[in-house]
């Protein structure tokens, strides 16, 4: 079974963080058996012009046994869309004609989003009998008005195209279906994986003297930092001993700064920047929860990534979580309210004795897992292969 991947974004040098999730789960595919080849058309913001190395070449590099092929260009039309994805759909063709010419036929082609990469490719695919699943993930299709027109149209043009359209929550499938819902029968849950061999169950840390909370995010205005801060702040104030983790970066990196020195909390919350998986795990089996405060998340990868490794978690239902989060493994609350995030942080640390490691973990493996991705994406691909035929 031979599948190409193209991701709309994708790490690179500037961006080590940008998709990487997308990498993660083609390892997965990869290490279970499923011939995976990736190619990346990614196009940088006009903002890292000076941070970038002009190379109109295709980069190639075997990234942990998979070959990946890079185009990377810069957004020189940042406020002019169309002429922007005429761009991006000239790079996108050239990085599947490459992959065509250097590993033949696919079965099948999964990308990553209609926009931009499935609008790009979805005619040459069409017009080549190349069957293509879609997934999606933008927090665009959970919000009101999220799209351009000029962006529905390459939507609604790429589902009528797609084979089948893969989401990754039941609140993402519920929008989509409503707003798209020519593509009904075409819509499809499919669950993130999380690597359960490499977030493993935790020991739970002495919690004596005071509780150490994580939160694991890019530092944008939907995640509700600042939401955190208030809400920790309220829980040491009321006499808990706690300490915080905030582990990421982002463009709200100086405001949330200002915002803990404001809040006169500097002695009780790090900042350690983005980290790799390995510390991450490191950091996840050395906390009591691990707090998220979105205001809108298509899935809430950290979510299953925590409950892997055992630890229960408190999360505003915002999309996602709702699909993730038991009684058994954690707490939802309102999002942006900082009185009822306040008050989960509060219920849990009173209760953690009543959340047990190992059925979190448990719960959590039995539907993200490795293996129950990768037999659902074999499943997929052996349908679409049958029907294509």
């Amino acid at each position: 079974m031979k599948l190409f991947i193209i991701p709309s974004w994708y790490p690179t040098a500037i961006h080590p963080e940008s998709g990487s999730f997308f990498r993660d789960r083609a390892s997965i595919l990869h290490r279970n058996g499923i011939e995976v080849i990736i190619g990346a058309p990614v196009t940088h913001s006009l903002k890292d012009f000076f941070r970038y190395s002009p190379n109109n070449a295709i980069q190639m590099d075997i990234d942990g046994g998979l070959p990946t092929y890079l185009l990377e260009t810069i957004n020189i039309f940042p406020n002019m869309e169309k002429l922007f994805f005429k761009r991006y759909k000239k790079s996108a063709i050239i990085i599947f004609n490459k992959l065509l010419e250097t590993h033949g036929l696919p079965d099948v082609v999964m990308i990553h989003s209609s926009l931009w990469a499935g609008g790009a490719l979805g005619e040459i695919l069409n017009k080549n009998d190349i069957p293509f699943v879609l997934t999606e993930h933008l927090k665009e299709f959970l919000i009101s008005n999220g799209f351009s027109t000029f962006q529905k149209n390459i939507i609604h043009n790429t589902y009528s195209m797609a084979s089948q359209i893969l989401l990754s929550s039941s609140p993402l499938k519920n929008a989509i279906s409503k707003n798209f819902n020519t593509h009904k029968s075409k819509l499809n849950l499919l669950p993130n994986p999380v690597d359960e061999h490499l977030f493993t169950l935790r020991k739970i840390p002495e919690s004596k003297s005071q509780f150490t909370i994580i939160c694991i995010s890019l530092f944008r205005p939907e995640k509700r930092i600042d939401l955190v801060l208030e809400s920790f702040n309220n829980l040491v104030h009321s006499g808990i001993k706690a300490k915080l983790k905030l582990i990421g970066d982002g463009p709200l990196k100086h405001e949330i700064e200002n915002q803990i020195q404001k809040l006169g909390i500097s002695d009780l919350v790090e900042l350690p920047g983005y980290l790799s998986q390995i510390r991450i795990v490191e950091e996840l089996h050395n906390s009591h929860l691990l707090v998220l405060a979105s205001d809108i998340e298509t899935f809430g990868m950290v979510l299953i990534e925590a409950q892997a490794c055992g630890l229960p978690v408190v999360a505003t239902d915002c999309g996602g979580p709702r699909d993730i989060i038991t009684p058994e493994s954690g707490i939802l609350v309102k999002s942006g309210s900082v009185s009822e995030l306040t008050h989960g942080l509060k219920k849990m640390l009173h209760n953690l004795h009543n959340y047990n490691p190992d059925t979190i973990r448990e719960g959590t493996i039995r539907i993200f897992g490795t293996g129950a991705y990768t037999n659902s994406i074999k499943n997929i691909v052996e349908k679409v292969i049958s029907n294509s035929a």
